[in-house]
């Protein structure tokens, strides 16, 4: 694994003038969104001038001064207190070249075929998770930390750790965006809204007070109730040191929603993400019924999650640039025979239903749950089952490439890797979008050959 020294440290904070101080309310989604730092890289072929990052960083973090704060120190923490205790920011240099630390990303038009490389590849590149992720939700552990690393003979990586209690990943993105933007002396776009009372105002429609959609899919826990997820027995079948990106090019998805069309011709309106997700899905029952012993002829259910970015789909609308934790999850069930059965344009079908199904309301109905059992002092986590069939499948169909410091990223990693977890992530060029999986080395390559790529 490539290694980074640590030059310096500092903690970048707003400036004394531009602080002002006081809290900010964490919503019912903030909450139940708690418990993990989401991590980021970015890559650039070309060195940035550390100074101009720095000084850029603390203009830019005047319009987020949440990222400065600290949460409240109530367990859980119901606000952010802006006390401008900072940003982390490590400086490092690496012992390796740039190419090596980008090789593991299919990073060129060429690269087609699925790369396997160790789950901590990664981890050079970003700030220590220790004391961080985990999130210890305590009034001095860092909402967000970054790294800057440069390498030998040119090349810089930027690399974040973000608690994901205060956004989710659409934020991060926009925040780099907008730091890259003050970079090259430009406004920021989209302006942040932090007014994250626009969740609490969200309304219900006709549904009646404590009423949840039939397909809503956590529970309320008592805060002091850590106990494992259900499929921790499994644990040990399931998890590995392997990580798999499958890439899918433009054409490939092309060539898979045609296949989908020419099953059902009837159906007018395709979402490629709706076809490719049908086919991970599938992918990776297979996969899971081979390690932990079942057959593909079995009734368990199966559970696709996927997140869903809901920030232009209430009533009031919480806006493009609101930077809060603004996606919901949307599941769909099958039986493992069922689903094991069908075409991925029928499952296609099915996971577009249950996104059809949510509406506005449904939103506002979960808040309102999630707000009355944080209120109660519980935690609200998404259920599991014990064989490990629930996979949450996000697409990060984000612009990571516009996260330009007047030299564009030419490759983008991440460290969200569950062996209960599928990371959809845009290949550079808009060329399609690559997968990620992850599990043991045998696991990782059956689903590669699964999706049409070598083992």
């Amino acid at each position: 694994m490539q290694g980074a020294d640590v030059d310096r440290e500092v903690d970048v904070q707003v400036a004394a003038d531009q602080h002002t101080g006081g809290s900010v309310e964490l919503s019912p989604l903030d909450i139940a969104s708690m418990g993990r730092a989401t991590p980021m890289v970015w890559f650039f072929r070309q060195t940035l001038d550390v100074e101009t990052l720095l000084s850029t960083l603390q203009t830019v973090l005047a319009a987020y001064p949440i990222l400065c704060g600290r949460y409240d120190g109530k367990a859980p923490p119901a606000a952010v207190q802006l006390t401008n205790a900072g940003v982390k920011v490590h400086i490092s240099t690496a012992s390796a070249p740039f190419a090596e630390a980008v090789a593991h990303l299919p990073h060129e038009p060429s690269h087609t075929s699925p790369s396997y490389f160790a789950k901590e590849t990664h981890e050079p590149f970003l700030p220590a998770k220790a004391g961080i992720d985990p999130d210890p939700a305590t009034a001095d552990v860092p909402l967000m930390s970054i790294k800057i690393t440069k390498f030998p003979g040119g090349g810089t990586a930027i690399g974040q750790l973000t608690q994901h209690g205060v956004c989710d990943a659409d934020c991060q993105i926009q925040f780099f965006r907008n730091w890259s933007r003050c970079f090259r002396g430009l406004g920021l776009d989209p302006a942040p809204i932090h007014d994250r009372g626009i969740v609490n105002s969200l309304s219900m429609g006709e549904r009646p007070k404590g009423e949840l959609p039939a397909n809503f899919k956590s529970k309320a826990v008592p805060a002091a109730e850590m106990g494992p997820p259900a499929f921790a027995p499994v644990m040990p079948k399931i998890g590995g040191p392997s990580v798999v990106i499958v890439p899918f090019p433009k054409a490939r998805l092309q060539e898979m929603v045609a296949a989908a069309k020419a099953l059902f011709p009837d159906v007018e309106r395709w979402s490629t993400d709706d076809v490719l997700t049908a086919t991970v899905w599938q992918a990776l029952v297979r996969v899971r019924c081979e390690q932990v012993g079942l057959t593909v002829e079995s009734d368990e259910v199966t559970t696709c999650s996927r997140a869903f970015n809901v920030r232009q789909r209430t009533e009031p609308k919480l806006g493009a640039g609101y930077f809060a934790n603004g996606a919901t999850q949307i599941w769909t069930e099958l039986p493992v025979k069922e689903l094991c059965a069908m075409s991925p344009g029928a499952v296609a079908q099915k996971l577009r239903a249950s996104i059809m199904m949510h509406k506005a309301e449904d939103t506002a109905a979960r808040v309102q749950w999630y707000r009355e059992e944080a209120a109660k002092g519980n935690r609200t986590p998404q259920q599991y089952d014990k064989w490990a069939l629930t996979f949450i499948l996000s697409s990060w169909v984000f612009d990571w490439e516009a996260v330009d410091f007047g030299a564009k990223p030419v490759a983008f990693d991440h460290g969200a890797i569950v062996p209960i977890v599928a990371n959809f992530v845009p290949r550079p060029g808009g060329d399609g979008l690559n997968v990620y999986a992850s599990g043991p080395q045998a696991s990782t390559e059956q689903f590669a050959r699964l999706l049409g790529g070598s083992g």
